[in-house]
Protein backbone atom coordinates (compact mmCIF):
# COMPACT_ATOMS: atom_id res chain seq x y z
CA UNK A 1 0.00 0.00 0.00
CA UNK A 2 1.15 3.56 -0.87
CA UNK A 3 1.78 6.11 1.86
CA UNK A 4 0.06 9.42 1.83
CA UNK A 5 1.93 10.26 4.78
CA UNK A 6 -0.92 12.88 5.63
CA UNK A 7 -1.75 13.31 9.83
CA UNK A 8 -4.84 15.80 10.26
CA UNK A 9 -3.54 17.92 13.48
CA UNK A 10 -5.02 17.56 16.56
CA UNK A 11 -6.03 13.93 15.98
CA UNK A 12 -5.52 10.94 18.19
CA UNK A 13 -2.15 8.94 16.51
CA UNK A 14 -1.86 5.24 16.70
CA UNK A 15 1.75 5.53 17.59
CA UNK A 16 4.12 1.91 18.15
CA UNK A 17 6.58 2.64 20.53
CA UNK A 18 9.44 -0.36 20.27
CA UNK A 19 11.30 -1.00 23.43
CA UNK A 20 8.35 0.33 25.20
CA UNK A 21 9.49 -1.26 28.51
CA UNK A 22 12.85 0.28 28.53
CA UNK A 23 13.37 3.51 30.58
CA UNK A 24 12.83 6.24 27.41
CA UNK A 25 10.71 4.40 25.80
CA UNK A 26 7.82 3.70 29.11
CA UNK A 27 8.49 7.64 29.84
CA UNK A 28 7.48 8.53 26.29
CA UNK A 29 4.85 5.93 26.26
CA UNK A 30 3.39 7.73 29.38
CA UNK A 31 3.56 11.52 28.27
CA UNK A 32 1.63 10.47 24.86
CA UNK A 33 -1.09 8.09 25.87
CA UNK A 34 -3.15 11.22 27.73
CA UNK A 35 -3.45 12.10 23.79
CA UNK A 36 -2.80 8.92 21.52
CA UNK A 37 -3.25 5.72 21.31
CA UNK A 38 -0.14 3.53 21.94
CA UNK A 39 0.81 -0.04 21.20
CA UNK A 40 4.31 -1.31 22.70
CA UNK A 41 6.70 -3.84 20.90
CA UNK A 42 9.11 -5.66 22.95
CA UNK A 43 11.87 -8.58 23.10
CA UNK A 44 10.25 -10.02 26.31
CA UNK A 45 7.05 -9.56 28.26
CA UNK A 46 8.83 -10.58 31.62
CA UNK A 47 9.82 -7.41 32.10
CA UNK A 48 7.43 -4.81 32.12
CA UNK A 49 7.43 -3.10 35.56
CA UNK A 50 7.85 0.07 34.21
CA UNK A 51 4.61 -0.34 32.58
CA UNK A 52 2.87 -1.39 35.85
CA UNK A 53 0.21 1.25 36.11
CA UNK A 54 -0.79 1.62 32.70
CA UNK A 55 -3.10 -0.73 29.82
CA UNK A 56 -0.61 -0.52 26.59
CA UNK A 57 -1.11 -3.37 24.05
CA UNK A 58 2.23 -5.12 23.48
CA UNK A 59 3.37 -7.38 21.24
CA UNK A 60 6.26 -9.42 21.12
CA UNK A 61 9.13 -8.38 18.33
CA UNK A 62 9.51 -11.19 16.35
CA UNK A 63 8.88 -11.74 12.75
CA UNK A 64 4.80 -13.59 13.43
CA UNK A 65 3.79 -10.71 15.79
CA UNK A 66 4.95 -8.28 14.11
CA UNK A 67 2.45 -9.79 11.16
CA UNK A 68 -0.12 -9.57 13.66
CA UNK A 69 0.57 -6.19 15.11
CA UNK A 70 0.41 -4.57 11.46
CA UNK A 71 -2.54 -6.24 10.31
CA UNK A 72 -4.18 -5.89 13.39
CA UNK A 73 -3.53 -2.39 13.79
CA UNK A 74 -3.19 0.79 11.60
CA UNK A 75 0.21 2.11 12.90
CA UNK A 76 0.25 6.30 11.94
CA UNK A 77 3.96 6.99 13.79
CA UNK A 78 6.45 4.65 15.09
CA UNK A 79 9.17 5.55 17.57
CA UNK A 80 11.83 3.41 17.46
CA UNK A 81 13.87 3.45 21.42
CA UNK A 82 14.46 -0.14 21.62
CA UNK A 83 18.23 -0.69 21.21
CA UNK A 84 21.01 -2.52 22.89
CA UNK A 85 24.25 -0.59 23.84
CA UNK A 86 26.14 -3.11 24.60
CA UNK A 87 26.79 -2.35 28.49
CA UNK A 88 25.67 -5.86 29.46
CA UNK A 89 28.77 -7.59 27.02
CA UNK A 90 25.71 -8.28 24.86
CA UNK A 91 26.59 -10.43 21.81
CA UNK A 92 27.69 -8.51 18.25
CA UNK A 93 24.78 -10.38 16.51
CA UNK A 94 22.44 -9.13 19.24
CA UNK A 95 23.25 -5.27 19.02
CA UNK A 96 23.15 -5.92 15.56
CA UNK A 97 19.87 -7.68 15.40
CA UNK A 98 18.00 -4.83 17.52
CA UNK A 99 19.96 -1.75 16.41
CA UNK A 100 19.69 -2.64 13.27
CA UNK A 101 17.97 -5.63 11.66
CA UNK A 102 14.50 -4.58 13.43
CA UNK A 103 14.24 -1.14 12.80
CA UNK A 104 14.73 -1.58 9.43
CA UNK A 105 12.21 -4.50 8.85
CA UNK A 106 9.72 -1.89 10.83
CA UNK A 107 10.66 0.71 8.46
CA UNK A 108 9.54 -1.79 5.34
CA UNK A 109 6.30 -2.71 7.35
CA UNK A 110 5.67 1.13 7.81
CA UNK A 111 6.25 2.22 4.39
CA UNK A 112 4.22 -1.38 3.53
CA UNK A 113 1.16 -0.30 5.26
CA UNK A 114 0.83 3.48 4.99
CA UNK A 115 2.50 4.59 8.17
CA UNK A 116 2.85 8.88 7.95
CA UNK A 117 5.66 9.04 9.99
CA UNK A 118 9.14 7.23 11.12
CA UNK A 119 10.73 8.51 14.67
CA UNK A 120 14.35 6.96 15.25
CA UNK A 121 16.17 7.16 18.02
CA UNK A 122 20.26 7.86 16.91
CA UNK A 123 23.13 9.18 18.97
CA UNK A 124 25.73 11.81 18.87
CA UNK A 125 28.76 9.57 18.95
CA UNK A 126 30.70 8.83 16.08
CA UNK A 127 30.02 5.75 14.02
CA UNK A 128 33.54 3.85 14.99
CA UNK A 129 33.02 4.53 19.09
CA UNK A 130 31.72 1.28 19.79
CA UNK A 131 29.42 -1.45 17.98
CA UNK A 132 26.17 0.37 19.51
CA UNK A 133 27.40 3.45 17.86
CA UNK A 134 28.21 1.87 14.43
CA UNK A 135 24.98 0.10 14.21
CA UNK A 136 22.83 3.10 15.00
CA UNK A 137 24.42 5.23 12.15
CA UNK A 138 23.93 2.10 9.75
CA UNK A 139 20.22 2.35 10.25
CA UNK A 140 20.41 5.90 10.35
CA UNK A 141 21.58 6.07 6.87
CA UNK A 142 19.12 3.96 5.44
CA UNK A 143 16.20 5.87 7.58
CA UNK A 144 17.79 8.95 5.29
CA UNK A 145 17.90 6.76 2.10
CA UNK A 146 14.48 5.71 2.34
CA UNK A 147 13.21 8.50 3.46
CA UNK A 148 11.41 9.26 -0.28
CA UNK A 149 8.57 6.63 0.99
CA UNK A 150 7.92 8.00 4.42
CA UNK A 151 8.34 11.01 6.23
CA UNK A 152 11.31 10.15 8.45
CA UNK A 153 12.76 12.09 11.72
CA UNK A 154 15.68 11.04 13.20
CA UNK A 155 16.46 12.25 16.69
CA UNK A 156 20.28 12.14 18.18
CA UNK A 157 20.24 12.02 21.83
CA UNK A 158 23.08 13.00 23.63
CA UNK A 159 23.74 11.57 26.80
CA UNK A 160 20.44 11.31 28.80
CA UNK A 161 20.05 10.36 32.47
CA UNK A 162 17.67 10.50 35.47
CA UNK A 163 15.85 9.33 38.48
CA UNK A 164 15.10 5.76 37.41
CA UNK A 165 17.45 4.90 35.02
CA UNK A 166 19.14 1.89 34.57
CA UNK A 167 22.22 0.82 36.90
CA UNK A 168 24.46 0.58 33.36
CA UNK A 169 23.65 4.58 32.78
CA UNK A 170 27.05 6.23 33.31
CA UNK A 171 25.73 8.84 36.12
CA UNK A 172 23.60 5.93 37.72
CA UNK A 173 26.46 3.70 38.24
CA UNK A 174 29.16 6.69 39.45
CA UNK A 175 26.06 8.09 41.83
CA UNK A 176 25.98 4.07 43.35
CA UNK A 177 29.39 3.89 43.80
CA UNK A 178 29.65 6.95 45.39
CA UNK A 179 26.66 6.69 47.86
CA UNK A 180 28.41 3.64 48.90
CA UNK A 181 31.44 5.29 49.89
CA UNK A 182 33.43 2.86 47.87
CA UNK A 183 37.41 3.61 49.13
CA UNK A 184 38.08 4.64 45.64
CA UNK A 185 36.61 5.24 41.94
CA UNK A 186 39.74 4.76 38.77
CA UNK A 187 38.63 6.95 36.29
CA UNK A 188 40.26 8.58 32.78
CA UNK A 189 41.92 12.24 33.11
CA UNK A 190 38.31 13.45 32.98
CA UNK A 191 38.93 16.55 30.22
CA UNK A 192 36.37 15.13 27.43
CA UNK A 193 33.58 17.60 27.46
CA UNK A 194 29.80 16.16 27.62
CA UNK A 195 26.64 17.14 27.46
CA UNK A 196 24.23 15.61 29.63
CA UNK A 197 20.30 15.78 29.45
CA UNK A 198 18.14 15.43 31.68
CA UNK A 199 15.61 12.16 30.69
CA UNK A 200 12.31 14.72 30.64
CA UNK A 201 13.83 17.46 28.55
CA UNK A 202 14.16 14.73 25.89
CA UNK A 203 10.48 13.18 26.28
CA UNK A 204 9.25 16.96 25.97
CA UNK A 205 11.03 16.90 22.74
CA UNK A 206 9.64 13.80 21.29
CA UNK A 207 5.89 15.37 22.75
CA UNK A 208 6.82 18.31 20.75
CA UNK A 209 7.79 16.95 17.19
CA UNK A 210 4.85 14.60 17.75
CA UNK A 211 2.57 18.23 18.09
CA UNK A 212 4.09 19.55 15.19
CA UNK A 213 4.58 16.95 12.94
CA UNK A 214 1.94 18.30 10.62
CA UNK A 215 4.43 22.00 10.31
CA UNK A 216 7.51 20.28 9.81
CA UNK A 217 8.60 20.31 5.99
CA UNK A 218 10.69 18.03 4.65
CA UNK A 219 10.89 14.04 3.52
CA UNK A 220 13.71 13.61 6.29
CA UNK A 221 14.80 16.06 9.49
CA UNK A 222 17.50 15.72 12.08
CA UNK A 223 16.94 16.87 15.34
CA UNK A 224 20.43 17.25 17.73
CA UNK A 225 18.32 17.00 21.61
CA UNK A 226 21.29 18.34 23.82
CA UNK A 227 21.41 20.27 27.07
CA UNK A 228 23.16 23.03 25.32
CA UNK A 229 25.84 23.49 28.54
CA UNK A 230 29.19 21.26 28.38
CA UNK A 231 30.84 19.73 31.83
CA UNK A 232 34.06 18.14 32.12
CA UNK A 233 33.68 14.55 33.23
CA UNK A 234 35.75 15.34 35.87
CA UNK A 235 33.76 18.48 37.25
CA UNK A 236 30.91 16.15 36.90
CA UNK A 237 32.26 13.63 39.26
CA UNK A 238 32.91 16.30 41.80
CA UNK A 239 29.28 17.55 41.70
CA UNK A 240 28.22 14.13 42.26
CA UNK A 241 30.62 13.48 45.26
CA UNK A 242 29.30 16.89 46.77
CA UNK A 243 25.73 16.03 45.94
CA UNK A 244 26.33 12.39 47.83
CA UNK A 245 28.46 13.90 50.57
CA UNK A 246 30.78 10.42 49.53
CA UNK A 247 34.01 10.07 51.23
CA UNK A 248 35.27 7.87 48.21
CA UNK A 249 38.38 9.02 45.82
CA UNK A 250 38.20 9.90 42.80
CA UNK A 251 41.49 8.43 41.17
CA UNK A 252 41.79 10.50 38.10
CA UNK A 253 44.31 9.85 35.22
CA UNK A 254 44.25 6.08 36.32
CA UNK A 255 42.23 4.68 33.20
CA UNK A 256 43.57 5.60 29.57
CA UNK A 257 41.17 7.19 27.18
CA UNK A 258 39.47 4.64 24.85
CA UNK A 259 40.54 4.44 21.19
CA UNK A 260 38.14 7.19 19.45
CA UNK A 261 37.50 9.07 22.87
CA UNK A 262 35.19 11.92 21.68
CA UNK A 263 37.07 14.75 24.07
CA UNK A 264 34.25 17.58 22.91
CA UNK A 265 30.62 16.98 22.41
CA UNK A 266 29.74 18.77 19.78
CA UNK A 267 25.56 19.13 19.29
CA UNK A 268 23.42 22.15 17.64
CA UNK A 269 19.90 21.98 19.36
CA UNK A 270 18.75 25.03 17.36
CA UNK A 271 16.59 23.59 15.15
CA UNK A 272 14.83 21.35 18.38
CA UNK A 273 14.42 24.87 19.66
CA UNK A 274 13.45 27.24 16.55
CA UNK A 275 10.32 24.68 17.31
CA UNK A 276 10.08 25.94 20.05
CA UNK A 277 11.70 23.45 22.63
CA UNK A 278 13.58 24.54 25.61
CA UNK A 279 15.69 21.90 27.71
CA UNK A 280 14.81 23.49 31.49
CA UNK A 281 16.39 21.08 33.31
CA UNK A 282 20.58 22.36 34.52
CA UNK A 283 22.79 19.42 34.91
CA UNK A 284 23.00 20.69 39.28
CA UNK A 285 19.09 20.06 39.59
CA UNK A 286 18.90 16.86 37.43
CA UNK A 287 21.94 15.09 39.33
CA UNK A 288 19.99 16.19 42.55
CA UNK A 289 16.84 14.62 41.07
CA UNK A 290 18.58 11.58 40.17
CA UNK A 291 20.57 10.93 42.76
CA UNK A 292 19.70 11.85 45.77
Amino acid sequence: MLSLNILTPNKMYTILITGINGFLGSHIAKRLSTEHRIIGLVHSKQNLFRLNDFDFEIYLSDDKSIETLFAEHHIDILIHTATYYGRNNEDVNKIFATNFLLPYNLLNKCIENGSSHFINTDTVLDRFVNTYALTKRQFQEWLYFRSGEINAINMQLEHFYGEGCSSTNFITAMGEKLKSNEPQIDLTAGEQLRDFIHYSDVVDAYELIINKLDKIEGKYNNYEVSNGELITIKDLMCMLKAITKSTTTLNFGAVPYRENELMKSKTNNEKLRALGWIPKTSINDGLKLTII
